[in-house]
């Protein structure tokens, strides 16, 4: 068979992730993805099997990225941890500065188009994408938000108000259009990132702020 080598799946998964991402599962043929990827159509078959098990190959590429590019900031994490309130605040932050910095970058457009079709309607790919990176990042979050409240709160409430605080980075991906007209910014340069992230940190802050009363709201 011709070209049926990893760099040939590789090439099938980015054309496929690009075209799903726009035109979603149904809108999107194998013929039109291995035109875009310059092979033969029976590469698709050859290595993943069919059209279905490409979209979740898609799905499981995006998670593994994600993994390692926030891999280094967990690790790091992880050692100087001390288990007090202080260092779950600092954690929150280098957590959420991460994000904002893989989510605006340019590599993450195609991701979020397949991510945001997937948060509207999941197929069996979700699970793929919230076992990776996804689910694990929210359940330490919720962790850490338990550690900065000065009160029981209990995991359910902790939960929300972490994926609460997710949403603050997600919004500037998936709602980049709004982003740019409300500011009048033509792109989200490293300028911009910088003031996104002054400002979603001073979110969090404001957030974790009111969890740290003495008494429970």
């Amino acid at each position: 068979m011709a070209d049926a080598t990893p760099d040939s799946s590789d090439q099938l998964i980015l054309s496929a992730l690009d075209l799903f991402g726009r035109h979603g599962f149904e809108g999107t043929s194998t013929r039109l993805i291995a035109k875009a990827a310059g092979k033969p159509m029976s590469l698709i078959t050859y290595h993943f099997g069919g059209k279905n098990e490409l979209y979740v190959a898609v799905a499981r590429y995006i998670a593994a990225r994600m993994a390692d590019l926030m891999a280094p900031t967990l690790a790091a994490m992880r050692t100087a941890d001390d288990g007090g309130p202080a260092n779950a605040r600092s954690q929150i932050h280098t957590i959420f500065s991460a994000m904002l910095t893989i989510m605006l970058g340019s590599q993450s457009a195609s991701w979020a188009r397949f991510i945001v079709r997937e948060q509207m309607e999941p197929t069996p790919a979700f699970d793929e994408l919230y076992n990776g990176p996804m689910g694990p990042l929210l359940r330490h979050l919720t962790g850490l938000v338990q550690r900065v409240a000065s009160y029981p709160i209990e995991e359910g409430e902790a939960r929300l108000r972490a994926v609460a605080m997710f949403g603050q980075v997600l919004v500037f991906r998936v709602a980049r259009a709004a982003v740019l007209r409300s500011t009048g910014w033509s792109d989200i340069g490293s300028t911009q990132v910088e003031q996104v992230r002054a400002v979603v940190l001073a979110q969090i802050d404001a957030i974790l702020d009111s969890m740290e009363r003495k008494d429970k709201p």
